[in-house]
């Protein structure tokens, strides 16, 4: 199974440990990387002691800065209102910079809190603070990341009733804290009889109370409102805004003023606020007289003026709280209402590329009034203060020292944080590019050809606007090379060589159009001699550079890519040596440093593809290249396969010396010296069959990139298809798909191979087969809309998509939905023109040429009927299209079927006549909508990236190394590297990031496998909301982070939690799949152990039914997982009563372990013992009082509980512990006290190992 998808099967049906993402095969197996095992630090207890008399306990490490102290000190609620300040110790002050261990600093000691002098970017960043704290915006910029982005709904699951102070315990919760509470005998007692076994009748409610398996959930389980009002916050002041008294005048800025701001308190009262060096106070200017002097100065003896201390302040926030009574209450109110929330749910983002982008979002977001925000809105629009060298910056942190390791975490956090601003500025620029608000710097070309410069960073659209790749597919190629051009600046960056630098690069979709932004080489737009091409070729060959300077500089980056040295020949016949492709440019800029540029060929050619499948125009283009992964997997397998055979060969030579030497003395010199004198060499050309490499150079170079050619064909995809149709790899979305493709180094253009080797008539392999054809359809379909989106004009966008959808999901609802397209849309024959037969030919047409699958053209009925939403959810997020969250219908709804829904969502049967209009609107308004998808839920389109981001290398290492000692058994140490990983990840991403969730799900696993669950259920509550907030709420890691979390919480006896958990993971599970997923058996079986142990043994049976049910459909009778859903079966109806049935079902299940694993087999045992006493007690269960029917339930449900009995894929399976005693369930059913039961005259039955009763 996949690793994103995969879950727990709590009671032993699949691991009984959490998978992670980094525990199965999406990791390839390697050993520890060679880094030291962290020593023991003793960590710093200081004490930030502030003038308001707060005093703020700090945690640190040595690693970390004082400037991270600071940090923790700013955020605080006590010293919330400091920012400009610096730290001292004994009267020292400290530098910001400077490491904690690097300082003379006691493990135990006092840090003084001293507010320093305002500079205008201080006052700026204080007031700009204080702004965030006042909005608390959780979510990010729309602009950028889209609406709702970044929106997290754990808190709404954890604490529904909208309770954040704590978690209401459970029943077991309850049950294991009586003990701990004893006060007097008389209250112990009343204690225990309050925690007693409770009963069935007890609970009376959960989350899965009258669950249907085969219904599918409405969209409203991806809304995030009920969360985003939960963190509304109360208002603080009216307005806070800069003054129109701005600029300060030269004679002022002299005397120490900064700015002047404008604030509307509460009270409805208006202050002119100055922002100087020593702080803030109240001057006495009105909106139109300009008094700069104090307040109390200038109104010195009035009634009601206060002393000029009243008036000033250093920080903002305390002059506020004086000047304003209900400023003061409400932002105690806010920071109480913060405080009840978990950190990583309120965090805000550092910059709004890292959030997700949900695909359906509120449409009536309401926008309040903010007349500061309209300020923020103009100095964007001015660009901002100063226009920032990206490069300079850019190559400036790669130059920092690398030597150490906290030199490492600073250069690594420094370039994640580049990396980060360059993306959004990126995003913003090339949106900016396709709605015409950038001017273009050749605006008499052709409008494929523009070039854009703003902000000095250079924008280009992706197209062939140059005829580069004419010979290639044109702007198919051209559009291509752009995203090979990221993965192979990913490829420089990941390397990092010293003294080779590459550029900035973002590439940005947007409504139809590709835009490259990247940031600009010193003196690339001056044609000087100095910045001329060097290295490759800049005129697909006809001219060659190969700088030996630059040769040498390269071969690093060869060596690691498997390139060979090969020779080009340019135009004259002249030879040239290169390591890497002509195509890749190198040049020496204006500031001296070397660059490589288009790096768009840094793997070889699909060699086999290209000559198969790339003849005429049977391809879009002939840009088909190998990728990355792909290389450095097939290079593994030669070195595997050489390794084998030349121990093999050498142990067949045993050398002359060694006659006289003993047998044991051989073996051991043999394993010593096995690898001795062993040589390897597989090198690539990445030029290899292009026009570019001379035919007769570089054979043995050719003939490596065909053999991985045909590695990846014939090994590597069937290898694939095979792990899909045996579901030992299951994605649960188009993205895991992609994932788990692409970690096999598969190209999306074997999409087809895989669904033609996926068996169409085989049960276990229809819904992955469904799920790889909808993802070619969904990439056919936004090819389809990036070709419309530029015929028509861009205020047809939202017709255009709502066609288009329409077309593929909803025809049971309308059967063309052309007739009700605008005036305007009805005059563009690209849309009025395009039916829904039309549109599925396109499609047909599309994944014919792409993908070489042959789709039914009736696919909308035959296959997409009743998964509309599972394709709907695709489309749209590989478009970048955001629609309004309600309940899509894709066929015409009932009237009567509305009207009961909407009486139900009221919640009562009689209704007042307020509730019966809105029902009555209700009803009219969705009876009266004519399409499954209207234009106007479409809200938004968003732009999707491709960044050359920058790895945090150590901390990658040691989260290497921690996850390679914790399969090695090497718990301690392996938990250790773990929490140094995650401390880097922490200090190079921050927490909120996709790699400090992966990390601090790890961690949680590693507490759960030391028994340790309330850190394992709180580090993987973070990892929760990370995930949500980071990769969105329906990703296939955000719903495996939620089953791992309810199975933590249920081992620390919160049950009733963990099934709203698992509820949750359900919704979405069977919301972006299918309710026939394989996986789902396992949740079901888990959710059935839950419920047994609330008692709840009705409840619980219907899962462990539809657990069996599931894979019994998918995979027959001869398995298993069937015979052991049959085993948990049976002991479920065991503690039921019902032993007739439970007899059926566990000779099923014995009978197939017999068979298939023989008698001796510890499964065949176990079986064989519970299907002689069900038997036995199938007779008796009659007989048997109430009180030994309620034995048998509790020893039973014992069996049940977090019990690993199926190692089930191992062939060496023990015996599980907490299995159930047969011996202690005779004892029971019998009353006698020895281990088995006297068996009574004229009654004897032979057990099945011959024992009488």
């Amino acid at each position: 199974m996949s690793t994103a998808e995969k879950n727990v099967d709590i009671a032993g049906s699949e691991s009984q440990t959490p998978v992670t993402e980094t525990t199965a095969d999406s990791v390839q197996q390697s050993d520890t990387p060679g880094i030291e095992t962290p020593q023991e630090e003793q960590p710093y207890r200081l004490t930030v002691k502030a003038p308001n008399g707060a005093q703020v306990p700090v945690l640190a490490t040595a690693q970390e800065t004082v400037q991270d102290i600071k940090q923790v000190v700013s955020e605080t609620p006590s010293t919330v209102e400091y920012s400009c300040f610096s730290l001292q110790y004994n009267g020292q002050r400290l530098n910001d910079f400077s490491e904690l261990g690097e300082l003379d600093l006691e493990l135990e000691c006092q840090l003084d809190l001293i507010e320093e002098e305002y500079t205008e970017r201080e006052a700026r960043l204080h007031v700009s603070r204080l702004r965030d704290l006042l909005t608390s915006t959780v979510t990010a910029s729309a602009d950028v990341a889209g609406v709702d982005a970044g929106a997290s709904v754990f808190d709404t699951i954890k604490h529904p009733e909208g309770v954040a102070d704590a978690v209401q315990t459970d029943l077991e919760s309850t049950e294991s804290k009586s003990d701990s509470t004893k006060k007097t005998k008389k209250k112990q007692k009343e204690k225990e009889k309050q925690v007693e076994t409770p009963k069935d009748n007890e609970v009376s409610s959960h989350a899965f109370q009258g669950f249907e398996f085969e219904s599918v959930p409405q969209f409203d389980v991806l809304s995030a409102e009920k969360a985003l009002k939960q963190l509304r916050l109360p208002q603080c002041v009216r307005q806070l805004v800069l003054s129109g008294w701005n600029p300060v005048p030269r004679h002022r800025h002299l005397q120490g003023d900064l700015l002047y701001l404008q604030v509307v308190t509460l009270e409805n009262q208006t202050f002119q606020i100055t922002s100087s060096r020593n702080g803030f106070f109240v001057n006495a200017s009105s909106s139109t007289r300009f008094n700069p002097a104090q307040y109390s100065e200038a109104y010195a003896g009035q009634p009601g003026v206060r002393g000029s201390e009243f008036y000033c302040a250093h920080s903002l926030v305390t002059l506020l709280r004086r000047i304003s009574p209900k400023f003061a209450q409400s932002f105690d109110q806010l920071q109480a209402e913060m405080a009840k929330h978990e950190p990583v749910e309120v965090l805000p983002f550092a910059t709004s590329e890292q959030a997700a982008t949900p695909w359906l979002v509120r449409n009536n977001a309401s926008q309040e009034y903010d007349s500061g925000r309209t300020q923020d809105m103009l100095r964007q629009g001015a660009q901002g203060d100063a226009l920032r060298d990206w490069n300079e910056e850019l190559q400036s942190i790669r130059e920092l020292p690398r030597s150490s390791l906290s030199e490492r975490v600073l250069r690594d956090r420094q370039l994640h944080k580049w990396h980060a601003e360059f993306g959004e500025a990126a995003i913003r620029g090339a949106m900016a590019v396709v709605e015409g608000e950038m001017l273009a710097l050749n605006p008499s070309d052709p409008q494929e050809q523009h070039m854009y410069l703003r902000d000095n960073i250079f924008y280009s659209k992706g197209f062939d606007g140059r005829e580069t790749f004419a010979e290639l597919g044109g702007d198919a190629a051209a559009h291509v090379a752009t995203g090979k051009d990221i993965t192979g600046v990913r490829l420089l960056n990941q390397l990092d060589v010293e003294g080779l630098n590459t550029l900035g690069s973002v590439v940005v979709d947007y409504r139809g159009v590709r835009v490259v932004a990247q940031s600009v080489v010193p003196g690339i737009f001056r044609r000087q001699e100095t910045t001329q091409i060097v290295y490759g070729s800049i005129d697909s060959g006809n001219t060659v550079g190969s700088d030996a300077e630059f040769h040498k500089l390269v071969e690093p980056v060869a060596k690691a890519l498997h390139f060979g040295e090969h020779t080009v020949k340019d135009a004259e016949g002249a030879e040239h040596k290169l390591f890497t492709s002509a195509d890749v440019k190198g040049l020496t800029g204006t500031d001296g440093r070397k660059y490589l540029l288009d790096l768009y060929r840094m793997t070889p050619v699909d060699v086999e593809f290209l000559e198969n499948e790339c003849k005429g125009s049977s391809y879009p283009h002939k840009l088909v290249l190998l990728r990355p992964e792909l290389i450095d997997i097939y290079w593994e397998n030669r070195v595997r396969k050489a390794v084998q055979e030349y121990a093999v060969e050498k142990a067949k030579k045993p050398s002359e010396e060694t006659k006289d030497e003993s047998e044991s003395q051989q073996d051991a010199k043999l394993t010593k010296d096995a690898l001795a004198g062993f040589e390897f060499t597989l090198e690539f050309s990445p030029d290899a069959f292009t026009a570019l490499q001379a035919k007769d150079s570089g054979e043995e170079l050719a003939n490596a990139v065909r053999d991985a050619s045909k590695f990846l064909r014939e090994v590597s995809v069937p290898a694939l298809a095979q792990d899909l149709a045996a579901y030992t790899t299951s994605p649960l979305s188009g993205d895991a798909l992609v994932t788990a493709m692409h970690q096999r180094g598969i190209n999306m253009r074997y999409l087809g191979q895989i669904a033609n080797l996926l068996p169409a008539d085989v049960e276990s392999a229809r819904n992955v087969r469904r799920l790889v054809i909808f993802e070619m359809i969904a990439r056919a379909t936004k090819h389809i809309l990036r070709k419309l989106f530029r015929q028509i004009p861009a205020h047809l966008h939202m017709e255009a998509f709502a066609l288009v959808a329409n077309g593929l999901v909803g025809t049971r609802y309308c059967a063309d939905p052309t007739e009700y397209l605008s005036a305007a849309a009805r005059a563009i024959p690209a849309l009025a023109d395009l039916k829904p037969e039309h549109l599925a030919a396109e499609v047909c047409s599309q994944i014919q040429q792409r993908f070489r699958f042959e789709l039914d053209a009736n696919f909308a009925d035959s296959l997409v009927k009743g998964s509309e939403r599972i394709l709907l959810r695709e489309i749209c997020i590989k478009s970048g299209v955001q629609l309004a969250l309600r309940d899509y219908k894709f066929e015409r709804p009932d009237e009567a079927a509305v009207y009961a829904a909407a009486v139900a969502s009221m919640g009562t049967q009689r209704l007042s006549k307020p509730a019966k209009r809105a029902v009555r609107a209700r009803v009219e308004a969705e009876m009266a909508r004519k399409l499954s998808i209207e234009v106007s839920d479409v809200v938004n389109f968003v732009a999707i990236t491709k960044a050359g981001v920058q790895s945090a290398s150590f901390a990658d290492e040691a989260f290497e190394a921690g996850r390679v000692s914790l399969e090695q058994g090497q718990k301690a140490l392996g938990l250790e590297l773990l929490l140094e990983s995650l401390a880097l990840h922490e200090q190079t991403f921050g927490v909120l990031h996709p790699e400090s969730a992966r990390c601090y799900a790890v961690v949680s696993l590693a507490h759960y496998d030391a028994g340790e669950h309330d850190l394992a259920a709180e580090f993987m509550a973070r990892a929760v909301v990370v995930s949500e907030r980071t990769v969105g709420l329906d990703n296939p890691l955000t719903i495996h982070n939620y089953l791992n979390l309810a199975l933590y919480e249920h081992a620390r006896g919160n049950t009733l939690l963990a099934l709203r958990l698992m509820r949750r993971a359900m919704d979405l599970w069977r919301l972006i799949n299918s309710p026939d997923h394989p996986d789902l058996a396992t949740a079901h079986n888990n959710i059935g152990v839950m419920l047994q142990s609330l008692r709840l043994h009705d409840d619980a049976l219907r899962f462990f039914r539809s657990c069996l049910d599931i894979r019994r459909h998918l995979l027959g009778n001869e398995h298993i997982l069937v015979a052991n859903a049959q085993h948990s079966l049976a002991k479920a109806l065991a503690i039921t009563g019902d032993f007739k049935e439970a007899v059926q079902v566990e000779r099923d299940a014995h009978a197939f372990f017999n068979s298939r694993f023989g008698a001796e087999d510890p499964r065949t045992r176990e079986t064989a013992e519970w299907l002689s006493e069900l038997t036995f007690n199938a007779v008796r269960s009659a007989k048997l009082s109430r009180a030994a029917q309620e034995k048998i339930r509790d020893i039973a449900s014992a069996a049940a509980n977090l019990v690993p009995v199926d190692r089930e894929n191992s062939s060496e399976a023990k015996n599980a512990k907490g299995d159930l005693p047969i011996d202690e369930l005779l004892k029971f059913i019998t009353g006698s006290s020895s281990s088995k039961p006297k068996p009574k005259p004229g009654r004897r039955a032979k057990g099945p190992k011959g024992s009488r009763r």
